[in-house]
């Protein structure tokens, strides 16, 4: 069991990634190729489907692969262009397709993410949920997956009271849909919403309440806020919390790990104490990274965001340890990166059956903002690292 239970639309194969064996290690009778299509047979594949006037679900399917091979092999902006591009054609289908039309919208939030292109991230979110609350019951889950979306989204805006607010209803859709789990997540979400805005005590009284149910039905919400709970904790430098989760975790023989501590992340060491980031894994298990740069006198980027980013492997042992953490593939400088492959090194996960090999992406970028009444574009003070799995799920059109 996991308390991830969406993942990335744009998650993705990686080509020709032979993950190094780890000596010593059960791992190490493993023989792991990830593989993926090539980039020139998803173009070939769009292409012919376009030349034919292939339905909109089948042109979406070939975007979305397209765009994610794109994605895995650093074209950023061609990727975004394949999104937006399909998007164009299809949107005037949603009413017919609307999980592939929204799969497409929510696939482009993402890339935009990537981007620093926050308009365009907060448009392809809200887009993606009109599409599906026109088209099912509001209690359906697909429509209280995409309220979980939604609220991340203002989240990473700081606009914490909306993100509480749409998890709240939420919450109730799911109670009157009988779905316990999307409850649970909701819960543990709003709790970690109070974390996020500075508020531990309120946080850590939600949370302790979740983790104190013992009912069958509240077991999700106290496995998340075991977790959350046992993070918070070790950020306070005490690590009984981590323990006893761990072993309640061992006796669960789970088959893929969870992630239960990352060490900060300071992105700009340079900088006072003031301006340090931490390495933010909610509860839904994605990773965000921030830090500010400069002051409110100095509002001008102090670094180059454009085409940044490191692909990661690592193994995850059975006791759920890191080992060889490496840099995989990456394009422009990586002076940014020490701190974040620090972290990843000195992660907690749960323990697993057996080891397992993991590559991330990581990009460091900024959002655009516009500078006051002007139209001129300049890149946020503010530094960002966004990340994507690209070893969790598979290809877009394949499911």
């Amino acid at each position: 069991m996991s308390i991830v239970l969406l993942s990335l639309a744009l998650s993705a194969t990686v080509a020709n990634v032979t993950p190094p064996q780890a000596e010593g290690t059960a791992q190490a009778e493993q023989t792991i190729v990830v593989t993926g299509t090539p980039l020139r047979d998803t173009e070939r594949a769009l292409r012919a489907c376009l030349a034919r006037t292939c339905p909109p679900n089948e042109d979406i399917d070939a975007s979305l692969a397209h765009a994610e091979n794109l994605f895995v092999a650093g074209k950023y902006e061609e990727a975004r262009a394949t999104s937006l591009a399909s998007i164009g054609r299809n949107r005037r289908y949603a009413k017919a397709y609307p999980v592939d039309v929204s799969d497409l919208y929510r696939a482009n939030s993402r890339l935009a993410a990537h981007l620093g292109e926050g308009r365009d991230y907060e448009w392809s979110v809200g887009a993606m949920h009109r599409i599906l609350a026109s088209a099912f019951p509001r209690t359906d889950g697909r429509v209280i997956e995409a309220d979980f979306e939604q609220a991340e989204m203002y989240a990473t805006f700081g606009r914490l009271q909306l993100a509480r607010q749409v998890l709240e209803g939420a919450q109730k859709k799911a109670a009157e849909a009988g779905r316990d789990d999307l409850v649970s997540i909701a819960r543990v979400r709003q709790a970690w919403l109070y974390h996020l805005g500075g508020d531990d005590w309120l946080a850590r009284q939600a949370l302790e309440k979740l983790a104190g149910d013992r009912a069958p039905t509240g077991r999700l919400a106290r496995l998340g806020a075991m977790v959350v709970l046992a993070r918070l904790d070790r950020k306070a430098g005490d690590i009984g919390s981590s323990g006893a989760l761990i072993d309640e975790m061992r006796a669960m023989h789970l088959r893929q790990p969870v992630l239960l501590f990352a060490p900060q992340v300071d992105l700009h060491p340079r900088l006072s104490d003031n301006n340090k980031s931490e390495l933010d894994i909610g509860p839904d298990g994605n990773t965000r990274i921030s830090a500010p740069i400069g002051t409110a006198t100095n509002l001008m980027a102090t670094d180059n965001f454009e085409d940044r980013w490191i692909d990661v492997g690592f193994w995850v042992t059975s006791d759920g340890k890191v080992s060889d953490a490496e840099i995989l593939r990456s394009r422009g400088p990586t002076d940014w990166t020490n701190e974040l492959m620090r972290s990843i090194a000195g992660r907690v996960y749960s323990p697993i059956q057996e080891g397992t090999y993991r590559v991330e992406r990581y990009s460091y970028t900024s959002r655009w903002m516009n500078v006051t009444n002007t139209r001129i574009r300049q890149r946020s003070p503010n530094a960002r690292i966004e990340y994507v799995d690209l070893t969790a799920s598979p290809p877009a059109g394949t499911r």
